[in-house]
């Protein structure tokens, strides 16, 4: 008995260190596995042996369709607002396809893989695709002015590297106070006389710069862009979407088919927000055919001073929309002006009677908004943003939609005689005349004279 315990004895003394040194082990690996596990959940992997081509950017190609998905890129933005230094991807995304994706970004150490949070905007009238937004952290000694986006797992070879925009940071001083935003001209669009007159009456408004995302004009249309272009009012970003897409030309499935809304008229106005958040104090989100006009004020300017000082600078603007009918006209003919006859288009100047607004109606009007406050934008609303939105008091300021007629059971004698833009004919009539001497329009060339 006491031999077995003697045995017993020596045999625990002779595991202990073994026993400790096991132990020592495991202890080590799980501190190794712990920070390996770290490491691939909250960031970075570097890629510095993979062998990858760099495409250039195209100045000419907004769209760059990502290998391995169906998704299409369209720009990426520092986001001075995360908590980390960042960037945003805009995007068009295939609505059923899970993908998971990586930020590449050239570092000291190679090319690093960070993850990318993908969000899925809410408006997209049930069309397959939908506009998103991809955010990734940029690692610590890495390049903010390029990243490209691949799939988890997708061959890293011809990967397109876009430029970061948004790098400069501003909340005051911005090179212009009011921007527009015309989200697609499409269709061979013609309307050439209101366009112009859309032009000018945002200058005298108090716009310093229109941006217009293009698809098909007419020849006319080409030669009226090229004037605003050439001095320094528009700015044109090609929108050749439908070479990557079958797009619908309406907003509904059922009366258009095809893959994405009416021309992608919702990523083209999310992309508008993010190119110009540190461009401009103020962007209206409006179409040619649309003006927003003060009531008690005469400029834009005079309005939103008013406006600030009542809400503050930080809000965005929802105006009601104010419906005109082209199909009727204003009697006596006073605008019916000799000197813009053939000039393709709809005079608005012609058009006074106004359909009321019903008090239960889908609203439809149009927004100015501070975009350093947006995330996500819709047609007529915000999804998402940081601050509010104001419904503007209806005597301060109204949308004006110069169009075909929207409720088609009402009559004449049901419309209200509102002749609000006839106090800026003269500075319009002036003005348009003036610029419509400097274009050369084909459709208004004379035919030369034969002799014999």
């Amino acid at each position: 008995m006491r031999l077995f315990a003697v045995c017993s004895y020596l045999s625990r003394q002779h595991r202990a260190p073994r026993a400790r040194k096991w132990r020592s082990r495991i202890a080590l690996g799980s501190a190794i596995l712990f920070i390996y596990l770290f490491y691939c959940s909250s960031q970075w992997f570097v890629l510095s042996n993979v062998q990858v081509t760099k495409r250039a950017d195209s100045t000419n190609r907004i769209l760059t369709p990502v290998n391995g998905s169906k998704m299409l890129l369209l720009n990426a933005y520092y986001e001075h607002r995360a908590w980390n230094s960042s960037v945003r991807f805009i995007t068009i995304a295939w609505r059923s396809e899970k993908v998971d994706y990586n930020c590449i970004f050239s570092c000291n150490k190679g090319l690093v893989s960070s993850p990318a949070k993908l969000t899925a905007h809410k408006t997209h009238f049930w069309f397959p695709y939908v506009t998103a937004d991809l955010l990734c952290e940029i690692p610590p000694g890495c390049s903010r002015r390029r990243a490209a986006l691949t799939p988890v797992g997708a061959s890293m070879v011809n990967l397109t590297f876009l430029q970061v925009h948004n790098l400069q940071y501003r909340q005051s001083n911005f090179p212009v106070e009011f921007t527009v935003c015309h989200s697609t001209m499409f269709n061979k669009y013609n309307n050439v006389l209101q366009f112009v007159q859309a032009m000018e009456m945002y200058q005298i408004l108090g716009a310093k710069r229109v941006v217009l995302y293009k698809t098909s004009c007419s020849p006319d249309m080409e030669e009226v862009l090229r004037y605003y272009s050439d001095i320094g009012l528009l700015e044109i970003v090609p929108w050749h979407i439908d070479k990557y897409i079958k797009v619908s030309s309406s907003w509904i499935s059922s009366e258009s088919p095809g893959d994405l809304h009416y021309n992608g008229q919702i990523p083209a106005l999310n992309d508008c927000i993010y190119r110009n958040m540190y461009r401009t104090k103020y962007l209206f989100m409006q179409d040619p055919d649309e003006i927003i006009v003060p009531l008690k004020n005469v400029t834009w300017h005079e309005m939103f001073s008013t406006l600030d000082e009542k809400y503050g600078s930080d809000v965005s603007y929802y105006f009601e929309n104010n419906v005109f009918p082209t199909q009727e006209f204003e009697e006596s003919g006073k605008f019916n002006l000799s000197q813009w006859a053939g000039i393709p288009g709809f005079n608005f100047l012609q058009h006074v009677l106004r359909e009321p607004i019903p008090k239960r109606h889908f609203t439809t009007g149009k927004l100015v908004v501070n975009p350093r406050r947006i995330f996500e934008i819709g047609v007529h609303t915000i999804k998402r943003q940081s601050h509010r939105t104001v419904e503007v008091p209806y005597d301060l300021g109204r949308l004006f939609h110069i169009r075909r007629r929207k409720n088609t059971n009402l009559k004449k004698k049901d419309l209200v005689m509102d002749k609000t833009l006839w106090r800026y004919a003269p500075e319009i009539i002036r003005s348009v005349t003036d610029a419509l001497s400097k274009m050369d329009l084909p459709s208004q060339r004379q035919k030369p004279t034969l002799r014999f």
